[in-house]
């Protein structure tokens, strides 16, 4: 069953919708107000389990995930494996305090859009996703 997603491409990029996932509640909050103070929509998740479960039951209408890598339960590389089949069109932005080349190789051969390191320059994350966004954004005009 394919995912609902927001057609964000003739609106404001506040119609673009953001899920954060990650294990640590403090994070989750400072990266969500960080991006909501950019106009963007934003849901937090405490964990992957909830994303597989948003996936199976057809409740997944997000345009883009930020995504721990290390969380108990299903880790962030399941999930993205999850996010490709369920919902493929979906960018996903991984983030670890342990990220190195060779996950950074594995996360974006698996479809990963980029991997940031923690800790995390906001800045750089926020402007991460907005070129993530625009990227779509020019290849469904191409079309």
């Amino acid at each position: 069953m394919p995912c609902r997603r927001t057609d964000w491409t003739r609106g404001k990029r506040d119609s673009a919708r953001i899920l954060v996932v990650d294990d640590d509640a403090g994070i989750r909050a400072v990266l969500a107000e960080a991006l909501s103070r950019r106009g963007y929509q934003v849901q937090k998740a405490p964990d992957g389990l909830w994303v597989s479960r948003a996936l199976h039951s057809g409740a997944f209408a997000f345009d883009l995930v930020v995504l721990d890598w290390k969380m108990p339960g299903l880790d962030g590389l399941v999930v993205l494996q999850q996010l490709r089949t369920f919902a493929p069109e979906t960018l996903v932005i991984l983030i670890s305090i342990a990220a190195d080349d060779q996950f950074r190789f594995e996360a974006l051969s698996q479809g990963a859009f980029e991997v940031l390191r923690k800790p995390l320059n906001f800045g750089a994350l926020v402007s991460l996703v907005e070129r993530a966004l625009q990227h779509v954004r020019r290849g469904r005009t191409k079309g």
